[in-house]
């Protein structure tokens, strides 16, 4: 018996689909889930941050989100755009906790949101770049 599957040639080839050459779709998927995950937990330790080190707990958030994007854009997959990759995959995991933001606290001011979009940008095209050059090493053989 002849077992057909449902997806296309370019699945079974073992090739990645990307969104007209541009985005890597599953390292997307991962890289706003790996920084989504960063994130929550980061919110959940801040108040035992603050508790143990004040000076500490009033940075740590700002920390986490640096850490959360450069991770969630650090793995761009295939794509020619790493910059572009490692950017819209930390601004999507910061678009998935944002509804959970508004829900904890809802006088959440809108150039908060702003500053926190602009750094995930910061951090994760850079981590995308970062990334890419780290792989692209790595596949001709040098020292990382």
């Amino acid at each position: 018996m002849v077992s057909r599957s449902r997806v296309g040639p370019d699945a079974r080839a073992g090739t990645r689909l990307t969104v007209s050459q541009g985005i890597d779709t599953k390292a997307f998927g991962r890289g706003v889930w790996r920084g989504f995950v960063i994130l929550v937990i980061g919110a959940l330790l801040q108040p035992i941050a603050a508790a143990v080190a004040p000076l500490a707990g009033a940075s740590f958030l700002l920390i986490t989100a640096a850490v959360a994007f450069a991770f969630a854009g650090f793995r761009t997959g295939d794509t020619n755009h790493p910059i572009f990759q490692g950017a819209v995959t930390a601004v999507g995991s910061y678009g998935l906790v944002l509804p959970l933001v508004f829900i904890v606290s809802p006088s959440v001011e809108p150039s908060q949101v702003v500053a926190t979009t602009v750094i995930a940008v910061a951090a994760g095209g850079l981590a995308g770049l970062t990334g890419h050059v780290v792989r692209a090493r790595g596949k001709r053989g040098e020292k990382v």
